[in-house]
C-alpha cells in the first residue's frame, strides 16, 4: 500500500500547482456568480452548475488522457520500466482525477446554497423559503454526486484503454496510431448501445428493482422531480465491466506496450 501511495503522492505533486490556480481561479469566478444572483436571478449560479456537472462526467477521462499521452511522450522508458505493476500506476493517475472532481463539486455545492440561502428573491424559488427548500437541494445533490462519480470512473476507464490501444499499435500505424483509439471508442459508444437494446442484455441486468424515495420532497411540494428506477443487475454489471476494462488495460502494459 506505501507503494500505491507513493505513486499517488507522485501523481499529486506533478499536478498540484496548476490544480491549485484551477481551483482559486474557478473560487473567485464562483464567489462572483454568487454575488450576481443576488441582484439578478439566482438562474446565474444554478445554470453554470448544472453545466459543470456534466463537464465533471468526462473530467477524470479526460485527465487520464492527458497523463497517460505525456507518460508516452515524455517518459515512456522509465514509466513501463517502473517496477510496480500497472494497475497501480493507473489507478493512482485515476484516483488523482477523482479527488480534483470531488474538491470541485463540494465548492460547487458549497457556492450553490451560498447562492440560495442569501438569495432576496423568493419569488425565484417558486414561493419556497429556501430554509425548507435547502434540504432538497442537498438530497438531490448528493445523488447527482454519486451518479457524477461512478459515470466518470466508468468513462475513465474507457479513456485509459483508448490510450493504451493507441500506445500498443503506435509501432504498427505510425502516425495513424490515433485509429485504434477510434475503434476503441465507437465499441464503447455505439457497441453497448447496441448491446443494451438486446433481450440478453434485459435478462442479466434487470432484476433487482431499486426506487430511490425523496426524503425531502414534501419540503418542496412544488417540485416533482422522478428519481427513475435503477436495478442492481445493472449496476453490478457495469461494476464488472468497469473492473474488467481496467484490469485489460493493465495486463496490455504490463504485457503488450512496447517502448
Amino acid at each position: 500500500m506505501s507503494e500505491w501511495l507513493n505513486l499517488f503522492q507522485k501523481e499529486y505533486r506533478m499536478t498540484r500547482n496548476s490544480a491549485l490556480i484551477t481551483l482559486a481561479i474557478f473560487l473567485i469566478g464562483g464567489l462572483w456568480l454568487v454575488y450576481l444572483s443576488y441582484f439578478n436571478s439566482i438562474a446565474v449560479i444554478i445554470i453554470p452548475a448544472a453545466f459543470l456537472l456534466v463537464f465533471l462526467l468526462f473530467y477524470p477521462a479526460l485527465y487520464v488522457l492527458r497523463s497517460l499521452a505525456w507518460e508516452w511522450k515524455v517518459s515512456p522508458h522509465l514509466w513501463l520500466h517502473c517496477p510496480q505493476p500497472a494497475w497501480m500506476l493507473l489507478s493512482a493517475k485515476l484516483a488523482n482525477a477523482l479527488m480534483h472532481m470531488v474538491v470541485v463539486m463540494v465548492i460547487t455545492a458549497a457556492l450553490l446554497l451560498l447562492g440560495i440561502s442569501v438569495n432576496p428573491h423568493p419569488e425565484q424559488l417558486s414561493g419556497i423559503n429556501p430554509s425548507a427548500l435547502l434540504p432538497f437541494i442537498i438530497e438531490v445533490g448528493f445523488y447527482a454526486a454519486v451518479f457524477t462519480t461512478a459515470a466518470s470512473i466508468y468513462i475513465g476507464t474507457w479513456a485509459t484503454l483508448i490510450s493504451v490501444a493507441i500506445a500498443m499499435t503506435s509501432k504498427i500505424f505510425g502516425r495513424f496510431r490515433w485509429l485504434a483509439g477510434i475503434v476503441v471508442f465507437f465499441i464503447a459508444l455505439f457497441g453497448f448501445g447496441q448491446l443494451q437494446q438486446t433481450w440478453v442484455y434485459d435478462q442479466v441486468t434487470r432484476w433487482g428493482p431499486i426506487n430511490i424515495g425523496m426524503q425531502n420532497l414534501l419540503l418542496a411540494p412544488r417540485i416533482d422531480i422522478s428519481m427513475g428506477r435503477f436495478y442492481t443487475g445493472e449496476m453490478l454489471f457495469y461494476l464488472l465491466l468497469t473492473v474488467a476494462i481496467f484490469a485489460l488495460s493493465a495486463w496490455l502494459i504490463d504485457h503488450k506496450v512496447e517502448v
